[in-house]
């Protein structure tokens, strides 16, 4: 679902190809021993299907964090976006990455390993600023999401499971209904209705992954009107029925933790 953190993003394919990731306004088939690099408070979204032979790592680089580090005011805007590690200028990214991914799988809790990763993560920040342009030119897909959205995110994601009108959204925010959701549009990749209804897929997916509830009770706490709606939506977007999602996902949790 399209989304944005108070940090530099890394996802890092490490087996297969997962799919896509959707940077601002730009599309990249997920490579693996690719690494793609999003900004702090830039839209991005997968479609990706993981699984053993489909796996990535993120690594998340919080702003406060980075700006104390490389000593700015402002955090530092990097590019480009998709990295193959496999190539001479980012061998040693890629040693630095592959180091944190494996660790991470690991576990461990030994002060010693901690410290370890600790390294790497400075030794990352140095490999990116050596490698990538710092504080350049900001490229349409390096723009940070406008207030005005963050809010109007923020209030679908607080209300989705309430009736939230988009119409009175728009107004709330002084827009137009119809610039509202072109402006919208324009930075998220889809309408705030269709975002509405990804919230609501979303939530219900974890519901039905992790709770006992009814399929009923799932369909009223996420926002749908009727069960009938939810599973004639639901069917729309994952090609099954909320029941059979919830026989075939909720087994593979253990995995995916």
């Amino acid at each position: 679902m399209p989304h944005w953190h108070q940090a530099v993003e890394l996802t890092y394919v490490y087996r297969g190809t997962p799919g896509e990731v959707h940077i601002g306004s730009s599309t990249f088939a997920m490579q693996a021993h690719h690494l793609y690099v999003i900004n702090s408070e830039v839209v991005h979204s997968f479609e990706s299907v993981l699984d053993e032979n489909n796996q990535v790592a993120t690594l998340l680089l919080p702003a406060v964090w980075l700006r104390n580090l490389v000593d700015s005011d402002q955090l530092p805007v990097w590019g480009p976006l998709d990295l193959d590690l496999t190539t001479a200028p980012y061998r040693d990214l890629q040693t630095v990455v592959q180091a944190l991914v494996a660790s991470a799988q690991a576990k461990s809790t030994a002060r010693s390993q901690y410290l370890i990763d600790l390294g790497m993560a400075y030794r990352l920040v140095g490999e990116l600023i050596k490698n990538l342009t710092v504080n350049g030119q900001i490229l349409n897909d390096q723009r940070p999401l406008p207030h005005p959205l963050r809010q109007a995110v923020n209030e679908i994601q607080e209300n989705y499971a309430s009736s939230v009108s988009i119409a009175d959204l728009a107004e709330k925010l002084s827009y137009s209904s119809v610039y509202f959701s072109r402006y919208f549009k324009a930075y998220m990749g889809i309408s705030p209705k269709a975002y509405l209804g990804q919230v609501r897929l979303e939530r219900a997916t974890e519901l039905l992954m992790t709770s006992q509830e009814s399929i009923q009770e799932i369909a009223r706490q996420t926002g749908f009107r009727t069960e009938k709606n939810f599973f004639v939506t639901f069917k729309q977007r994952f090609d099954m029925t909320p029941k059979t999602y919830r026989e075939r996902y909720a087994a593979r949790q253990d995995w995916q933790g």
